[in-house]
């Protein structure tokens, strides 16, 4: 059986000129706990402090509303917490933004979902027998 970014995969890749207008219901709950399950433990807190055991531990009182907001086409990430890390060989730093470890599991879900369409689309603009690609970045 096929899953369904599988599917998602194959039908860019078969209908190339279809347009696909909501994919929203791909984000789904275990879509976002499986990401969820990828951010590194020992990961930066986002700007509201919490981390990726007690964004585990708090999975289902937090997942549900920000689903409704995705599917609402409402959701706003929350803002940013900056960081100033060092430049290599230098005593200047730089910027760094450090999302909330919800939102981080929330956009690798839809990248995922983005990923079947769009990597299809590349491949397809590629050149087969010696993987170099004509496709404009």
């Amino acid at each position: 059986m096929k899953t369904k970014l599988e599917e998602i995969a194959a039908k860019a890749r078969n209908e190339t000129n279809l347009k696909f207008t909501s994919l929203c219901h791909h984000v789904t709950r275990e879509r976002v706990w499986e990401s969820l399950s990828h951010i590194p433990t020992q990961s930066a807190p986002g700007i509201d402090g919490v981390d990726v055991n007690e964004a585990k531990e708090n999975f289902i009182n937090w997942i549900e509303p920000m689903l409704q907001t995705v599917h609402r086409k409402g959701y706003h990430a929350p803002p940013v917490r900056r960081a100033w890390i060092p430049k290599p060989g230098r005593t200047a730093k730089r910027p760094l933004g450090i999302p909330c470890i919800a939102d981080r599991a929330l956009q690798r879900s839809v990248s995922e979902v983005l990923s079947a369409i769009y990597e299809e689309d590349f491949l397809r603009n590629c050149s087969p027998p010696l993987g170099s690609c004509s496709a404009q970045v």
